[in-house]
């Protein structure tokens, strides 16, 4: 097998250095979520796709470890690899560090790439695996991919105030605000935070218009590190408006080490640590939660109004889509995954300002819709019939927003517990669409109300319930988010948040309900608290043909057919007399 022979590689180098085990993560230098092609080691390595995991390899074993979304997915694509797969957070499964210090003799070194981990994970392992030897500056992967794709060199744009709704200036000296008053330097590494800050955008990596660079925020300067042939005239011209002063991505490092005496603020979950020991060499150091993450959680009026008409515009393709899909089924033509994907990609594509996808398109069918992050390839491409739900998951890109959704279609005469599910999994998205919290609230507070009706009926799910949501950037953002893990950021108004239950019957089907939702004030007569709930941004119908009516009860039937309502409001002026005729059919009261 290729994943063999590439492990083989990593060995062969391993030797050559006198490395015992070597860990190789997911991460860029900039522990982005989603990476390019240059930093996909791990899935080189191991032949895992999947956009989460970490590839541990000694002499003779292997390992890799992923999350309750990839169990799947990953117990497939390893198959045969001499990898083995081990399941995060389930019982019996070592951590990768008990992994290591069980498979790696003390004294022997392991290869760590410190420039690959958050510096808050990379001083963890190094804390817990102390009585081995930590090689950290090695290039065991530039040596052992013998084919490593270069950087991306695409040109880096201007994304306009008429869609961001501040200028970069203005963010700039909101951000020095934010900062302890004795602060010579602020470092950002996070590429999202850096576009957002300077209201630049690329096309570096793969749905996310992110371009690769480092910015640093003095009390004097702002400072842009990016190569230079990613800057056009009109971003150059940005830039020098915005007091921003440009420097090549590669020096970044040489700036770094040549600060003495400076108090630099650096976000210790966001910056690699081999930033962090740089920047700490000659210059008094100390951990700050990224100013600029919370900055740009909560969207300003103009990002909100953008993102409802991007929600229009989607809600119009995906309506085409639907109709598209009925359609061929009753012509009897044959549907597949990857054709059904294509296809709804033609229809946003017709969109005025359409931009791209936000992601790649989940399109599972029946026993597919159970891998969670499922993405066809040519050889699972399954034909789509009737008889059984088919899971969408997509997203959009436009300047004015960033769309991500997920419905689930019941095709034809579905099985009663397929309709059960479909049920159970919508009422806990109701209740979480419905709730109201005092102000301060934590995702970590509001999972269980979403999960309440799955675990009444026996039902659950191993994903989160809810990600923040850039805007024209990444569709998962910080800080917020709604989990079972421990997250102290609360809700603030104008934050955009995911809302997804599901549910996942292996080999049988999927199930998922995805809206975003907008964090907004709430007014409660007599209520002495501040209070805070959701309004609902996505706008398209769930699919009634999968409900068991008699598991609502009359508040979520009303919840239901008022949705409908807006959603058929608001997306009939984007559709001709057939398709609005079409979705008033699909939003009928119930």
């Amino acid at each position: 097998m290729q994943t063999t022979r590439h492990i083989d590689e990593l060995r062969e180098a391993m030797k050559r250095h006198g490395i015992d085990a070597a860990v190789i993560p997911t991460n860029d230098p900039h522990s982005s979520e989603y990476v390019c092609d240059r930093f996909k080691a791990r899935e080189h390595f191991s032949g895992f796709t999947g956009s989460a995991g970490t590839l541990a390899v000694t002499n003779d074993k292997a390992a890799l470890w992923t999350d309750s979304r990839y169990f799947i997915q990953a117990e497939m694509q390893l198959q045969g690899s001499g990898i083995d797969l081990m399941k995060m957070g389930t019982a019996q499964t070592p951590t990768l560090i008990e992994w290591l210090r069980k498979n790696t003799a003390k004294g022997k070194t392991i290869s760590i790439p410190s420039e690959l981990f958050p510096t808050s994970e990379f001083d963890m392992m190094r804390f817990f695996i102390r009585e081995h030897k930590i090689d950290s500056t090695t290039d065991l992967i530039d040596e052992a991919w013998k084919d490593r794709p270069p950087m991306p060199c695409t040109k880096a744009f201007v994304h306009e105030e008429k869609y961001a709704g501040e200028s970069a200036l203005s963010k700039i000296a909101r951000l020095h605000g934010l900062c302890p008053k004795n602060t010579d330097a602020v470092i950002i590494s996070a590429l999202d935070e850096i576009a957002w800050l300077f209201n630049i955008r690329g096309n570096d990596v793969e749905y996310n218009p992110v371009v690769y660079s480092y910015a640093i925020i003095t009390p004097n300067e702002s400072l842009l590190f990016i190569d230079s042939e990613k800057l056009t005239a009109e971003v150059k011209a940005h830039c020098e408006r915005n007091g921003i002063k440009t420097l090549d991505y590669d020096g970044f490092e040489r700036y770094i080490n040549d600060l003495n005496g400076k108090n630099i603020a650096i976000d210790k979950d966001k910056t690699n640590a081999h930033i962090f020991e740089l920047a700490s060499r000659n210059n008094k150091v100390f951990s700050l939660p990224s100013p600029v993450c919370r900055m740009k959680a909560a969207k300003n009026d103009t990002q909100i109004a953008g993102t409802r008409l991007a929600m229009e515009k989607d809600g119009a393709a995906l309506t085409r889509f639907w109709m598209w899909l009925e359609g061929e089924l009753a012509a009897g033509n044959k549907v597949t995954e990857l054709s059904a994907a294509e296809r709804l990609h033609e229809f946003r594509a017709e969109l005025p300002d359409f931009v791209g996808e936000s992601f790649g398109t989940i399109a599972g069918y029946g026993p597919h819709g159970a891998i969670v992050h499922y993405s066809a390839t040519e050889e699972t491409d399954a034909e789509i019939t009737y008889g059984n739900l088919l899971l969408v998951d997509s997203g959009a890109q436009f300047p004015h927003g960033t769309p991500d959704i997920t419905r689930t279609f019941a095709l034809g005469n579905v099985s009663e517990a397929a309709k059960r599910d479909f049920t159970i999994v919508l009422k806990g998205h109701i209740a979480l669409a419905s709730a109201v919290f005092v102000n301060g609230t934590s995702g970590y507070n509001l999972d269980a109300i979403a999960k309440q009706p799955l675990w009444q009926n026996g039902l659950d799910y191993g994903h989160g319930t809810g990600h923040g949501v850039g805007h024209f950037l990444c569709v998962h953002e910080g800080p917020q988010s709604i989990s079972p893990r421990p997250n102290s950021a609360p809700f603030v108004p104008g934050m955009v948040t995911s809302n997804e239950p599901g549910y996942y019957k292996a080999g049988e089907y999927g199930i998922r309900h995805e809206n975003l939702t907008l964090v907004i004030k709430k007014e409660i007569e007599g209520s002495n608290k501040q209070l805070l709930g959701f309004e609902t941004l996505t706008l398209f119908p769930f699919d009634i043909n999968g409900l068991e009516l008699t598991l609502l009860n009359d508040t979520e039937k009303s919840w239901i057919n008022k949705y409908h309502d807006t959603v058929l409001q608001r997306l009939s002026p984007w559709l001709n007399a057939d398709e609005k005729a079409w979705l008033a059919g699909k939003c009928r009261h119930i």
